[in-house]
């Protein structure tokens, strides 16, 4: 399909704008999902796509970008977007700086040519976070029988117990396993692979990759992209693989520190999170940041998670050339969780949300991440979802009864939810 009388990108224009609603993932970038599942991105709407005839999503999907109307599959980064936020993933994805340059500089509408890959095709994963389920994390496995409800299963599963027995019987922990030689076709081209999981620390599938790039000698001129849950000490040969490419992004997932960590993203262990985000921070072509998901059981630890990475990023800075001490340019990004959607914090009756506002106003280290805070404030507001709190309170209770946790020792600001319904 081809594009006519589009606005020409420049170099120093720094944003692509095609339109007002353009985004450059379809038209350079391929999600793989848990066993080869593609989607636009991570973040499309899966019910959206049809599979029998997946050009042709992507073709319409193009259209829309190109004609500046706005997919309905695209809703989350809208939503962000009108609740003021101006860094959404379709925001951040179309500016033209720093890792992005090489990725973005040269997007051809009329031409869409994959130059980066995000993979998350395996659900292999040490850790069952609340806002998780076992569609991304076999180690989920190990309570899905009790949540089947509630869970975000694996496809073709029923949401009951029998159902979800009856799959462990065959599969036990197995994870989702999927033909990684399929992606070779796209090695030529790549300028960056992303890698989430699961934990991609733990999927030897990824290493795969690593090697392919590293044997063509084209490592050195591509950056890669990790979401790490912080549990994982990399091994000796990925250390030694990463030092051969250009540089290495780590988004960390620092959810909370101490307890609210370990609650949420069970069965963490706060002194391993804290060992392994110094072990990262001292990799020398290593760019470390934190993008922490906003929930129900951590959205009041924010404030401490920005003082502790400023505190650690300080720390560190003077050992990378290419790393200031923490300011406005320090990596630290909270998204709130659209799923399950119960957990939201658009879910909190309005005692709850002033709560929450109150813990960020004015609490952040710097005018950014204070910003960054306002718009989760805004966002917060913007929805009534209380709804949906009879959910929260029931899935929240099953699993403080399975797994000897409470959220009221954890959480005791909001410790009344649990009585509301």
């Amino acid at each position: 399909m081809l594009y006519h009388n589009m606005k020409v990108y420049l170099v120093e224009d720094k944003v692509l704008d095609f339109s007002s609603t353009f985004c450059s993932l379809p038209f350079n970038h391929a999600f793989v999902g848990p066993g080869g599942e593609q989607k636009p991105c991570s973040r499309f709407l899966r019910p959206l796509i049809n599979y029998d005839d997946y050009e042709g999503t992507m073709n319409e999907l193009r259209h829309y970008k190109m004609t500046g109307q706005r997919h309905p599959g695209c809703r989350k980064c809208y939503e962000e977007e009108d609740a003021g936020r101006t860094r959404s993933l379709r925001q951040i994805y179309n500016n033209v700086s720093g890792f992005n340059y090489d990725i973005v500089h040269d997007v051809d509408p009329n031409n869409p040519k994959v130059t980066w890959l995000e993979l998350s095709f395996s659900n292999r994963c040490n850790l069952k976070c609340r806002m998780c389920g076992p569609f991304y994390s076999t180690t989920w496995f190990e309570d899905w029988a009790e949540v089947p409800e509630y869970a975000f299963g694996v496809a073709g599963v029923g949401n009951t117990r029998e159902a979800v027995n009856k799959f462990l019987a065959v599969n036990k922990k197995k994870p989702i396993t999927f033909d990684v030689t399929t992606l070779d076709k796209y090695i030529p081209d790549l300028r960056m692979v992303k890698l989430t999981g699961g934990e991609p620390f733990l999927i030897p599938e990824y290493d795969y990759i690593l090697e392919k790039v590293h044997e063509i000698g084209h490592a050195e001129n591509m950056w890669l992209d990790y979401s790490t849950n912080l549990t994982v000490r990399p091994k000796k040969r990925l250390l030694e693989l990463w030092s051969k490419y250009k540089q290495i992004k780590f988004a960390t997932s620092l959810d909370g520190i101490g307890k609210v960590i370990e609650y949420q993203r069970n069965p963490t262990k706060w002194e391993t999170v804290d060992t392994v985000m110094n072990d990262l921070m001292q990799i020398p072509n290593a760019w470390v940041g934190v993008r922490t998901t906003q929930t129900i059981y951590n959205i009041l630890d924010m404030p401490n998670i920005a003082m502790y990475f400023a505190e650690l990023e300080d720390k560190y800075h003077k050992t990378h050339s290419h790393v200031n001490a923490f300011g406005e340019d320090s990596w630290l990004n909270f998204v709130c969780a659209s799923t399950p959607e119960f957990v939201s914090i658009t879910v909190l009756p309005k005692w709850a949300k002033d709560i929450v506002a109150e813990r960020l106003a004015w609490s952040a280290p710097t005018q950014k991440i204070q910003d960054n805070f306002d718009h989760i404030v805004n966002y917060m507001y913007n929805e009534d979802n209380s709804h949906r709190l009879p959910q929260f309170v029931d899935y929240t209770k099953k699993l403080d009864k399975l797994r000897g946790e409470s959220f009221a020792e954890v959480v005791p600001e909001f410790a009344g939810l649990l009585n509301e319904v």
